[in-house]
Parts: structure tokens; sequence; C-alpha cells
């Protein structure tokens, strides 16, 4: 994995760490309990600039949550140098991170 490669893991990594807190946020608020709820999330792609959010249940944040190496993402901004897309919706994808990007996933979860 070159330096570009390792930057834009970590950056994935980050906004990962993020949504973390929002959901922390959100599980305190009245109602959260349930699942089918929209909730507004920032999208976990490798751009630094990137400041686009999606909104998902809390049901399919944690469902995507429960493999270390996948990521929520905005449609086109998934990466293919180091990721593949595992699921498509009509307002987000879930990337799944390979090789080297997926143990620097691992080793940066929040939940490990």
């Amino acid at each position: 994995m070159d330096a570009d490669q390792l930057r834009r893991a970590r950056n994935e990594a980050l906004f990962r760490e993020v949504n973390e807190r929002i959901e922390e946020l959100e599980s305190g608020l009245t109602g959260y309990g349930d699942d089918s709820l929209l909730v507004g999330f920032v999208c976990e792609c490798p751009d630094e600039d990137c400041g686009e959010t999606l909104e998902v249940t809390r049901a399919r944040y944690e469902a995507v949550r429960r493999n270390p190496k996948r990521f929520l993402v905005v449609p086109g901004h998934e990466d293919p140098d180091v990721a593949r897309v595992v699921e498509r919706h009509a307002h987000f994808v879930v990337a799944e991170k390979l090789d080297e990007a997926a143990e620097i996933a691992i080793e940066q979860d929040p939940r490990a």
C-alpha cells in the first residue's frame, strides 16, 4: 500500500469514529430505541474534504458495524483501489476494505 492509500484508509477510519460518536449521542435521545428511525451519518469515504451525509436506520448501521472492514459511503465515493462494494442501496453503499486497507480498518476499529 502506498502512502496515499494509507492516508485514505486512515481518513475512512476517522470518519467511522465520527459516526460512532453520532451513534452514541443518538442513543441517548428519546425514541432512539426504534431501530427503524433514520439517523444522519457522515460519509466514510477516503476524501478528507467530503462533507456529505447519508441517512440509514440504526439497525442498518449496526449491521454494517458488525464487520470492522465495512464502511458506509455515498454512492460514487467508493475507492476501488482498496475496497469492493458489497451492498448497493439508493442513497448509500457498503464498501468492504481489502488487503492492507482491511488490516488498518480492523486495527482502528473503535469497537475492538
